[in-house]
C-alpha cells in the first residue's frame, strides 16, 4: 500500500508557496514595466501626436455665414430681409446612428421622407466635414422643447438658430426681386475654387431676379471660428473667431406702393405692367400676375407644393413681363418715326383708307379694324390721325413702303430685338424680322406679302412688357432712350446712399427723326388718349378716348398712350367677310395692350400693360395704365380717395 501523503509537511508548502510567489512576482514587475514603458512613450514620446488627435475630437474649425444685405426700395421700404429661425441639424461624423436617432425623430416631431431625402441631398453637397446640415427648417416652440428632452439620446444631432431670406411681399414683388434657395451640385461645381470658398457654411443662393443678378453684392465674405465641441457634437464655447463680412444692402429704383398699385390694378387677371422712369430708365415696377409666394423656395419647397405650381394652368413661375410676344398697333408710333427718319413720309403725307389696304398686284386685302365694324374705312388720314385712331391701313401702306430692312434697322435702336435691360438678365431679347432673321432661324425667304403685318405689331415681330416700357419712355423722354435698370445704389456704412453709374450704351445709337418730328408722334399719342370725337371727320377720336370719357372722370395730369390688341389665332371669316371670335375658347382670345406715360414736359412716368386674352387694348389695358399713373403722379390722399371709390370701399 503506497505511502500516505502528509498534510501536515509545513517545509515542503513553503517551498512551494515561495516558489509561485517569485513567479508571481516577476510577471507582476514586467507588466508594471511594460505598461510604465507604455505610459512614457504614449506620455512623452507621443504626446504631440495624441494631443493633436485630442484636439481634433474637441476642437473645431467651423465657418461662419456672412448676413445677406438686405434690398430696399427707392423710398427705404424693405423688399427683402433675414428673420431667425431654428433648424435641426446633422453633424454626421458624430450622429452614430442616424437611422435609429431618424426614428426617434419622427416620433417627437413632424419630419416627413421628403425632409430626410432633402438633408441626405444637402449632405451629399456637403464640402467640409464636422459641419452641419439642415435636416428640416423652422421648428417651433414645442418641437425645440422634445428635442431638448430626447437630446441625451440623439448624437450630432442639434437645434442651431439661422438668419434666412423673407420677402415681406410675398407673390406682389416675386418676379421683379426673385428668391434664393438652396444651392444645389451644378452650381457648386460651376464656381471657381475661391468663391467655393466663400460659400462654404452656406446654404442658400439667388436663384432668380435681382437676388440673382446682385448675388456678388449681396452675399458677402465667409467667416471663420474654432469652437469646442462635446461627445454629442453640440458646442460648448468659442475660442477664436474671425467675423464674417455681411453682404451690402442695395436700393432699387422700384416703388413699393406703386409695385402694389400696379398689381391692384391688375387684378386676378393674367398679364403684366411694367412702368420705367424716362430719365433715368429705372424700373420704377414690375408686376407679373398670377405670382407666387417666394419665401417656399427659402428653406426648399416641397414636392407638393412645387407640384401644385407647376400643375396650375395659369404658370405662375412665368414672368410675363420679361416674356416676348406681338405687341399689335403698340408699335405704330414707332413704325411712324421710322417713315419719318427714313423719310418714306413726311407728317403731311395722306393716304385714303377704303377700310382695308391691297398690295400691288395681289387679290388679298388686308383688312383695317373698322371694316369689321361697319365695312368702311378711315378715309383720307395723315400720320397724326393714323396714330391716335390706330388706322391699320396706314401702317400696311408704311411698312411696305419701308421695307422689313429698314424697319428692321430702325426698331433695334429702340432696343427691341435685343435685351437692352443693365441688369434684367434672363428678359427675353424679342424678335425684331428680316430676310436674314427668317433664313436662319426659319430656314425660309421672306416673303413680301408678310412686311404689311409687321407695321402693325401682329407679325413675326415681339416685345417685352418691358420693351414696349422703355420705347414708351424713350418718346416721353423726348426721344432719349435710357437702358432699363433695377439698382439705383448701395447703402455704406454710414446710412448713405452711394448711386451706381452704369455705363449708358443706348442713347448714342439711336436712329432719331427731327425734334419737331419726334413731337408730333408725341402729341398723337396724347390724342390717343384726349382727342374727343369730331362731327366734321369720320371716327375722329382718340382709340382710348370713349374708355376716358366713360369712366366720368377726367385725366388730372397730361397723358400720352397708344393701345394695342394681338392675336393668339387666326379668327375664321365668313363669305361676306364678316369676322366670328364668338366660339373662341378664352386661352386664344386677343391679348390686350397699352402704353402710357406722363406727358409733361420733365415726364416721371412710362407704363406699358399686357393682359393676356384679355381682348381690347383701350377697353381692358388703358384702365390699367391710368391707375398706375394715377398712384405715382397724384397726391396720396386724393389716390387713395379714388381707389376706394373704385373698389367699392
Amino acid at each position: 500500500m503506497a505511502e500516505k501523503f502528509k498534510l501536515d509537511d509545513h517545509e515542503r508548502e513553503t517551498l512551494i508557496f515561495n516558489r509561485r510567489m517569485l513567479v508571481a512576482g516577476v510577471f507582476i514587475f514586467l507588466l508594471i514595466s511594460a505598461l510604465v514603458t507604455w505610459m512614457v512613450y504614449l506620455q512623452v514620446y507621443r504626446y504631440d501626436y495624441f494631443a493633436a488627435r485630442s484636439d481634433g475630437n474637441r476642437l473645431h474649425s467651423q465657418y461662419v455665414p456672412p448676413n445677406r444685405g438686405l434690398i430696399y426700395d427707392r423710398n427705404g421700404v424693405l423688399l427683402a430681409d433675414n428673420r431667425p429661425i431654428f433648424n435641426l441639424t446633422v453633424v454626421r461624423e458624430t450622429a452614430t446612428n442616424l437611422d435609429v436617432s431618424l426614428d426617434l425623430l419622427r416620433s417627437v416631431i413632424n419630419l416627413s421622407d421628403d425632409d430626410i431625402e432633402q438633408y441626405r441631398v444637402r449632405q451629399s453637397r456637403r464640402a467640409v466635414p464636422h459641419t452641419s446640415v439642415p435636416l428640416r427648417y423652422q421648428l417651433n416652440e414645442e418641437e425645440i422643447a422634445n428635442i431638448a428632452v430626447n437630446q441625451h439620446l440623439l448624437p450630432g444631432i442639434a437645434v442651431e438658430a439661422q438668419l434666412v431670406r423673407h420677402y415681406p411681399f410675398e407673390q406682389m414683388a416675386a418676379h421683379a426681386i426673385g428668391y434664393v434657395s438652396e444651392i444645389n451640385k451644378d452650381e457648386m461645381t460651376a464656381m471657381s475654387a475661391e468663391m467655393a470658398a466663400n460659400y462654404r457654411g452656406t446654404h442658400q443662393i439667388g436663384k432668380t431676379g435681382i437676388e440673382k443678378t446682385y448675388e456678388n453684392l449681396l452675399h458677402g465674405e465667409v467667416g471663420y471660428e474654432t469652437v469646442e465641441k462635446n461627445n454629442r457634437g453640440q458646442v460648448m464655447r468659442v475660442l477664436d473667431r474671425t467675423d464674417p463680412v455681411p453682404g451690402r444692402d442695395i436700393v432699387l429704383h422700384l416703388d413699393a406702393k406703386l409695385q402694389a398699385a400696379a398689381a391692384q390694378a391688375l387684378g386676378d387677371r393674367r398679364g403684366a405692367v411694367v412702368a420705367i422712369e424716362p430719365s433715368t430708365g429705372g424700373v420704377l415696377a414690375m408686376v407679373s400676375q398670377p405670382g407666387y409666394d417666394p419665401n417656399l423656395f427659402v428653406t426648399g419647397i416641397s414636392r407638393a407644393q412645387l407640384a401644385e405650381l407647376n400643375r396650375s394652368g395659369h404658370t405662375p413661375l412665368f414672368n410675363r413681363a420679361i416674356a416676348s410676344r406681338v405687341p399689335g398697333s403698340t408699335i405704330k408710333p414707332f413704325i411712324g418715326l421710322a417713315g419719318l427718319y427714313n423719310e418714306v413720309i413726311t407728317p403731311d403725307t395722306v393716304i385714303n383708307d377704303p377700310g382695308y389696304f391691297r398690295m400691288q398686284g395681289r387679290s388679298r386685302p388686308y383688312y383695317d379694324w373698322t371694316w369689321w365694324v361697319d365695312k368702311s374705312g378711315h378715309g383720307p388720314i395723315d400720320l397724326r390721325r393714323a396714330i391716335y385712331q390706330s388706322c391699320n391701313t396706314y401702317f400696311y401702306q408704311l411698312a411696305v413702303d419701308l421695307g422689313i430692312e429698314k424697319i428692321h434697322d430702325y426698331l433695334m435702336t429702340f432696343g427691341f430685338g435685343r435685351n437692352a435691360a443693365i441688369d434684367i438678365p434672363e428678359a427675353s431679347p424679342g424678335i425684331v424680322p428680316n430676310e436674314a432673321w427668317k433664313l436662319e432661324n426659319r430656314g425660309e425667304v421672306w416673303y413680301a406679302g408678310e412686311t404689311p403685318y409687321e407695321g402693325i405689331g401682329n407679325g413675326i415681330f415681339q416685345a417685352t412688357t418691358l420693351q414696349m416700357a422703355s420705347a414708351a419712355a424713350a418718346i416721353a423722354n423726348h426721344g432719349v432712350l435710357k437702358q432699363p435698370r433695377m439698382l439705383r445704389g448701395t447703402i455704406g456704412n454710414d446710412g448713405e446712399i452711394t448711386d451706381v453709374a452704369f455705363p449708358d450704351n443706348a442713347a448714342q445709337k439711336q436712329l432719331l427723326p427731327s425734334q419737331e418730328q419726334i413731337e408730333l408722334v408725341r402729341s398723337a399719342m396724347v390724342d390717343v388718349v384726349n382727342k374727343p370725337y369730331d362731327s366734321e371727320h369720320r371716327r375722329h377720336e382718340g382709340s382710348a378716348y370713349p374708355v376716358l370719357r366713360e369712366s366720368g372722370r377726367p385725366l388730372e395730369y397730361p397723358m400720352g398712350g397708344k393701345s394695342g390688341t394681338a392675336q393668339v389665332v387666326q379668327f375664321q371669316v365668313d363669305a361676306a367677310g364678316n369676322r366670328d371670335d364668338s366660339e373662341v375658347d378664352e386661352r386664344f382670345r386677343t391679348h390686350a395692350m397699352f402704353i402710357a406715360f406722363d406727358a409733361s414736359e420733365n415726364s416721371r412716368i412710362a407704363v406699358a400693360v399686357f393682359v393676356e386674352n384679355g381682348g381690347g387694348g383701350g377697353s381692358v389695358a388703358f384702365p390699367v395704365a391710368r391707375a398706375v399713373l394715377d398712384a405715382y403722379l397724384l397726391p396720396e390722399q386724393e389716390y387713395q380717395e379714388l381707389s376706394a371709390v373704385s373698389h367699392g370701399h
